[in-house]
């Protein structure tokens, strides 16, 4: 009963209408429409088959070196350590001790370095060595740089696709994927663009209007537990918010067999794709909506989903194929192909998956204790004694 109280709430209101709307409109011009035709086998001959990475150390060890000189100069090394872009300067003694990496593998002195000389890759500088050494400096900037193992060949180590390449991604794209697994990973990349952010303005405008009609709350609350009410409410926030994911994923998967009437598929890939990759980020949104609108103002979890939503973005430019890291929130694979880019990164993506799901779980717990404490009337008494105290201090 509480529950579909709950859901009937969510259902009807205005915010959860204009997220609707907003998800559909995402679908349709984002995905619907860029799937009109069939991916048909590579035809060998061609020029271009495209790019591909490829751990090629003749390559990538000249690209990151010039890339660390380049950072070192400009005085700040970019990073994403937890998701969100990071500028990071270094203190002295990191300063010297990345001297030192860039002299090791450059094979330069100090002053033709600053003299901007030509490097070239030492002779008996190993690759197992060099790998060392930019681990080194990915754990001076802070982790998360492009110098770390996750994102290292991703960023340096491009080549064109041969025709091979081309053909074993298309078998991957029929055989492994059976097609819709890799139209529910880009059909996924779209829609978590915007349930990462639109449930914080479904969930903050609900708990916000609880807080507003407060004495028909307290007559409500009293009859069940806090933890209860809250974690019904959380759960009714996350399952009506899941409509437009059903309602599209019916659509693109009737979209894909019409695509492919003779292909083998698995029928329930865009389900099952959708339920471990966006319930996470529907469910950190609106725990963000309702914990921050308990404790000070929706119009504050708005902003703090916002900043994070948009450095999320942000950290996603960096790579929108398969670079995924354990704190990515916005998970990004723009493309029906990388199969292998994807699942290079699969204990990545379950870490992330999983530590979202428990985050958001803790901070509706904390948001049960949060309403607790305030139907005890603890807040109000903390916030007497501050006035009370403030007011005496302020006549003497």
């Amino acid at each position: 009963m509480l529950f579909l109280k709950e859901c009937k709430k969510v259902l009807f209101s205005l915010t959860f209408v204009i997220y609707c709307i907003t998800a559909l409109a995402m679908y349709f011009t984002q995905f619907h429409g860029d799937i009109g035709a069939p991916l048909e086998a590579p035809a060998p001959g061609r020029d271009d088959y495209g790019m591909t990475a490829k751990e090629i150390p003749e390559l990538l060890m000249p690209e990151a070196v010039w890339s660390l000189i380049t950072e070192y100069y400009s005085g700040s090394f970019t990073a994403y350590p937890y998701g969100f872009i990071k500028h990071v300067k270094l203190t002295e003694k990191q300063k010297a001790r990345m001297e030192e990496i860039i002299l090791e593998v450059s094979g330069l002195t100090m002053q033709e370095l600053e003299a901007h000389e030509y490097f070239k890759i030492p002779e008996d500088l190993t690759y197992e060595h060099f790998r060392e050494l930019m681990r080194e400096a990915d754990k001076i900037i802070g982790g998360g740089s492009k110098y770390g193992d996750n994102f290292i060949v991703g960023n340096f180590s491009y080549v064109p696709k041969t025709y091979e390449d081309a053909l074993l991604e298309y078998e991957q794209f029929l055989y492994e994927d059976k097609i819709t697994g890799a139209y529910a990973r880009l059909y996924c990349d779209y829609l978590g663009i915007i349930v990462s952010v639109l449930p914080v303005f479904v969930a903050a405008a609900l708990a916000n209007r609880d807080k507003k009609s407060r004495m028909e709350q307290l007559i409500f609350a009293r009859k069940i537990s806090s933890v209860k009410l809250i974690f019904t409410r959380f759960f009714s926030l996350t399952a009506i918010m899941l409509t437009p994911v059903v309602i599209t994923a019916v659509i693109a998967q009737i979209k894909v067999n019409s695509i492919y009437p003779n292909g083998t598929m698995d029928s329930f890939a865009l389900f099952k794709y959708a339920a471990f990759w966006l319930v996470p980020n529907i469910m950190a949104a609106s725990a963000v909506g309702m914990l921050i609108t308990e404790i000070a103002s929706g119009l504050l979890a708005i902003f703090i989903q916002g900043v994070w939503w948009i450095t999320s973005i942000s950290a996603a430019t960096s790579g929108l194929t398969g670079r995924i890291g354990k704190f990515t929130l916005i998970m990004r694979h723009n493309s029906l192909m990388g199969y292998d880019a994807f699942f290079d990164r699969w204990e990545n993506i379950v870490f992330n998956r999983i530590f979202f799901t428990v985050v958001s779980i803790l901070g509706i717990a904390l948001t049960a204790f949060i309403y607790e404490q305030k139907r005890k009337g603890v807040f109000n008494v903390l916030f007497k004694i501050n006035f009370q105290n403030s007011k005496r201090q302020s006549k003497a």
